[in-house]
């Protein structure tokens, strides 16, 4: 089997059950699709106590630590595991020094409890792999190989569990395993996506980006400035630094400039425009419609305007 990252589920309406087990957004959640095989439960780590004593905690499954990253700002930093016996890890990990990171945990079992150590090693390999090509998370775990000890059949059935967990996690507040700009992918010059094309040209930069989902993705091949300006902040500074080291802004002929060798996602257009201009820069302004020439922020207003008057 491949470690390319998960395949994208098609657009369709999807029924979540969500269950606030004390009541409480803080507490342990449980969650799972209307007719699905797996559910998820996940905890604050101070929560951690009341997901171990869950009865889903002493199942066969998979589960990620998940904890902010000290060396780069909006980056994650995940650990992922599996056990015959999820809350022994659990409990394990809570007293482990170099697990300190994580502020959360999110558990994935079987709800026929059909799970087996085989199956749990081989979706703890598929989902290092979707994280590692994902991109939006740093992993903790060491490099280990695929598993590859399943027949057929049953790594069939395990790609279709898989399908679940990459619909449930984002819901949970753990969008790690979708590729970073992966809806981005359709060429610039298609017709039904070209509103949402968008270019920035400032200082001889030349990057395209177009809003995906909830992201505003910067394409490959543009090209963005070499030299910070004196406004580039340190966050954003280790952010392109990552960028580099990264593989995904790299050297080009022209020393002036970084090329995208790979498409990255940002949570703003001001974010996406700081990395390509290499400082702080208002993204409303600064990005043109690819077509238009407006500007983001006034494309936004007309967008706005119009779904207003439907």
């Amino acid at each position: 089997m491949s470690d390319a990252p998960l395949a994208a589920m098609s657009r369709r309406g999807r029924t979540l059950k969500l269950y606030l087990v004390d009541g409480s957004p803080s507490g342990v959640i449980t969650a799972e699709l209307g007719i699905s095989s797996v559910r998820a439960a996940v905890a604050s780590r101070t929560a951690l106590p009341d997901l171990i004593r869950r009865e889903e905690a002493a199942r066969t499954g998979i589960y990620l630590l998940v904890g902010p990253d000290p060396d780069l700002p909006g980056r994650q930093l995940v650990y992922v595991g599996e056990g015959d016996q999820v809350k022994t890890r659990l409990a394990a990990h809570d007293a482990d020094e170099s697990k300190e990171f994580f502020t959360r945990a999110v558990l994935i079992v079987s709800k026929d409890e059909n799970l087996t150590k085989a199956h749990g090693r081989y979706l703890e390999s598929r989902i290092i792999a979707a994280i590692r090509g994902a991109g939006r998370a740093k992993l903790v775990n060491g490099t280990e190989p695929p598993f590859k000890g399943l027949p057929e059949p049953e790594i069939a059935d395990m790609e279709r569990v898989l399908d679940e967990i990459e619909v449930l996690l984002p819901v949970l507040g753990f969008d790690i395993l979708r590729p970073a700009g992966q809806e981005a992918g359709a060429a610039i010059s298609a017709v039904a996506d070209r509103d949402t094309f968008f270019t920035f040209t400032e200082a001889g930069t030349d990057a395209k980006a177009r809003e995906a989902s909830d992201e505003f993705v910067v394409l490959a091949g543009s090209l963005a400035k070499r030299q910070e300006v004196p406004s580039c902040g340190e966050g954003l500074k280790r952010r392109r630094a990552q960028l580099v080291a990264d593989g995904v802004l790299v050297a080009v002929d022209d020393t002036k400039f970084l090329r995208f060798a790979a498409a990255a996602a940002f949570d703003s257009p001001s974010g996406a425009a700081g990395i390509v201009y290499g400082g702080n820069v208002n993204g409303n302004r600064y990005w043109k419609h690819a077509t238009t020439g407006q500007s983001y922020g006034d494309w936004r207003k007309r967008r706005i305007g119009k779904e207003d008057e439907a």
